[in-house]
């Protein structure tokens, strides 16, 4: 019983993740295409909003439920590493190793620039040109793109658990 109920609860998180991540990506994306700098302020604080109730604390409640789903169904976390010939829950790990590891080398140093060109932009009252760079940084892009199919992958991993 309990194990169901871990079980309905890693799936409601990794929903409220799947949606928070949609949601901060459709702000961002709209708020690039604005030329409205009061209507670009309301869209990069909706994606913040999504980062901070939804992305961050669903990618952890999804993590933690996890492993605890993990280790009471017995299943092999780490795989091969202990013995086992089921590899897909490791692979799921290493790829949300990699996705948390955008955190700290692409996300919080580019989110620094991005907040220096955001003050910059309210004390000018318009989206200036460096402003829109930091949106449209292509590393930010790629690590979002990253995040999204690795995410895609650990949910087919979970459904069909192929190897």
């Amino acid at each position: 019983m309990l194990y169901s109920i871990i079980k309905t609860l890693h799936i409601v998180a990794a929903i409220w993740l799947v949606g928070g991540i949609t949601g901060r990506q459709f702000s961002r994306f709209q708020a690039r295409r604005t030329g409205d700098f009061d209507y670009f302020l309301k869209l990069i604080n909706r994606s913040s909003w999504f980062e901070r109730l939804m992305v961050i604390p669903g990618n952890m409640t999804v993590i933690l439920l996890g492993l605890a789903l993990g280790l009471m169904g017995g299943w092999p976390i780490l795989g091969f590493l202990q013995g086992s010939s089921s590899n897909w829950l490791l692979v799921s790990n290493l790829l949300l190793v990699g996705g948390m590891l955008l955190v700290p080398f692409v996300y919080a140093p580019k989110g620094k620039r991005f907040d220096m060109e955001l003050k910059h932009a309210m004390s000018e009252k318009r989206i200036t040109p460096e402003l829109h760079a930091a949106m449209d940084d292509s590393v930010v892009g790629r690590a979002h793109i990253a995040e999204f199919a690795g995410l895609f992958i650990v949910i087919v991993l979970m459904i069909f658990k192929p190897f």
